[in-house]
């Protein structure tokens, strides 16, 4: 078995540097592009299946993909972004200011320590491992896609390569990019490709909407 994760277009909330978690913020005019770019990219892989996030961003980013392939795109919530309770439509700014002790010590130790109200890492490592599992059964000779969020990305990485949960701070995913895996007979994960993007040479200059980015948490 061979997936390829996406992660979805830039948004609105990307540009503000606002924590998305389970809101469903849209894709900005360059996550369309981005979306577009990264479809084309994908469209002689031979793709039996396209999976997605219930969340528009990562479902308008997998339609793109799926179009190419006359497929349809297969929805499940248990691919969400972490949920991130109280903290969900603040800026990073606004995060820091409101919450400094608790924000500081969120950045040293993202296990431990979490947004109020907001969902365990482990939770989200355990559902998107467990859909992959489910999407394996169905395709255990297949590539699929699975386009999601940035959180359950790095939290499958440190399921897949047997590494610390708190590694996924240190793993850097840009708007859509391709990170695939492929599972031997005996059941090991490879990893054939993280944070790739190539496809989106030449995008960065494109026009963005809505204010100056903001000091930017870059895990999520």
């Amino acid at each position: 078995m061979r997936v390829i994760f996406v992660r979805h277009g830039e948004t609105v909330f990307n540009i503000e540097s606002r924590y998305q978690g389970h809101l469903d913020a849209e894709l900005s005019e360059l996550g369309r592009l981005q979306s577009q770019r990264v479809a084309e990219r994908l469209k002689t892989e031979p793709i039996a299946a396209v999976y997605s996030s219930d969340l528009s961003r990562a479902g308008d980013t997998a339609q793109a993909i799926a179009d190419f392939h006359s497929l349809k795109v297969q929805i499940d919530e248990s691919l969400r972004e972490c949920a991130f309770g109280e903290w969900e439509g603040l800026s990073v700014k606004e995060i820091a200011q409101k919450y400094p002790d608790l924000y500081q010590n969120y950045l040293k130790d993202s296990v431990t320590y979490r947004a109020p109200e907001g969902e365990r890492l482990e939770s989200v490592q355990a559902r998107v491992t467990q859909m992959v599992r489910r999407i394996e059964k169905r395709h255990p000779n297949d590539t699929v896609v699975i386009v999601t969020h940035g959180g359950p990305i790095r939290a499958f990485f440190c399921h897949a390569l047997g590494a610390p949960l708190q590694t996924f701070r240190k793993i850097n995913l840009a708007n859509c990019s391709i990170t695939t895996f492929s599972r031997d007979r005996d059941g090991n994960w490879f990893l054939e490709v993280l944070n790739d993007s190539r496809h989106l040479e030449g995008l960065e200059a494109a026009p963005e909407s809505g204010s100056p980015p903001l000091e930017r948490d870059t895990a999520f």
